[in-house]
């Protein structure tokens, strides 16, 4: 990252949180050796972000990904946490050590595969600073220099959670890239109304760690639709401590999403939707009940949060209210895919 030449002298006091899942359920998260632990001289208190890219045999996208983090300019502390979730594959490797040798880059190694909610729970871990942006291995962070003249999307985003404690998160539009190109169907902002109707809540939000940690960090349980399961534990755990709960938005599109068939991406992965919001209703059930105003029990809410869900015509409702000339030009360069085999790469 491109960082200021005098460290950020500014402290915000933050207390670390404990990390045991809530409502007694059992800490699954891996805990690292202690040489791998944040040093004694740097604060989490400092000012600062915590990119978490968690990789497994994405070949040479890693070093990508990487790579647009660092030309981000930040005007505090930046790193950036690669969790090596027990890679084989010898271009991956490759690209980790090229990584591990990058200024600001450290590289965790997980020793065996244990599926990308624990790698960023590794990198909640790891990270030294109170900020944290996720980033897949396979994506990156826009680095067009008219798009970053107003300032990176991880910099303003900081800077929006440090000054309005009622914001849950931030995050920005994404642009796909690669076998697909365009806006993401999903991009207008998102709110905590539309989250519990399961609404689209992109990875690659910028969030306080205190937050995950107190919402029990990422859960290994989720095998899809974890951005939005991530992002109700959030709310929801704010929500219990009182806190308000508030997202804002930077469109830009400063959010690379790649479309590819290389390597499996997790939203293409056949899993029971149901089942998967079932589990996020039934930990945040109370949540549940109160934003929607519906004490039935986990099972019936989550029938309706998945019938909830929109459709891409919602979607572009939605789109619209906000940018009418964004949803005409992305309706009329889907017209023709929508319903095309190319909905197997996962298309959002």
């Amino acid at each position: 990252m491109e960082l200021p030449h005098e460290p950020d002298s500014a402290l915000r006091t933050q207390h670390r949180l404990p990390r045991q899942l809530l409502r007694g359920q059992q800490d699954h998260r891996p805990r690292l050796p202690h040489h791998q632990q944040p040093g004694p001289l740097m604060s989490r208190n400092t000012l600062g972000l915590t990119v978490i890219v968690p990789c497994y045999n994405t070949g040479n996208f890693v070093r990508e990904a990487v790579e647009s983090t660092l030309r981000q300019r930040l005007s505090f502390r930046g790193e950036v946490v690669v969790i090596d979730d027990g890679s084989d594959d010898p271009d991956t490797l490759a690209s980790l050590d090229a990584c591990s040798a990058l200024p600001e880059v450290r590289v965790v190694r997980l020793g065996e595969n244990q599926g990308a909610q624990a790698a960023r729970n590794a990198g909640l871990d790891a990270a030294q600073y109170p900020y944290v942006l996720p980033l897949d291995s396979d994506d990156r962070l826009a680095d067009d220099t008219t798009l970053l003249a107003t300032g990176s999307y991880p910099e303003r985003a900081v800077r929006l959670l440090e000054s309005e404690p009622d914001l849950a998160f931030v995050h920005t539009y994404s642009q796909m890239f690669g076998t697909f190109q365009g806006l993401t169907i999903s991009a207008y902002p998102c709110r905590e109304e539309l989250l519990v109707r399961k609404h689209h809540a992109p990875m690659s939000i910028v969030y306080r760690r205190a937050d995950a940690l107190a919402a029990g960090g990422y859960d290994p349980r989720i095998r899809k639709w974890q951005d939005w399961s991530f992002a109700i534990d959030l709310l929801a755990a704010r929500h219990r401590r009182g806190h308000p709960n508030t997202i804002a938005c930077i469109p830009g599109p400063f959010h690379e999403y790649r479309v590819h068939a290389r390597f499996a991406r997790l939203s293409v992965a056949q899993v029971d939707e149901l089942q998967a919001v079932r589990l996020t209703v039934e930990k945040n059930l109370d949540y549940f009940q109160t934003i929607l105003a519906d004490n039935r029990p986990a099972a019936e809410l989550a029938g309706f949060v998945c019938a909830s869900k929109p459709d891409r015509l919602t979607d572009l409702l939605h789109m619209a209210a906000v940018d009418l000339d964004q949803a005409l030009t992305l309706a009329r360069g889907r017209k023709a895919t929508l319903g095309s085999p190319i909905n197997v790469l996962g298309i959002p």
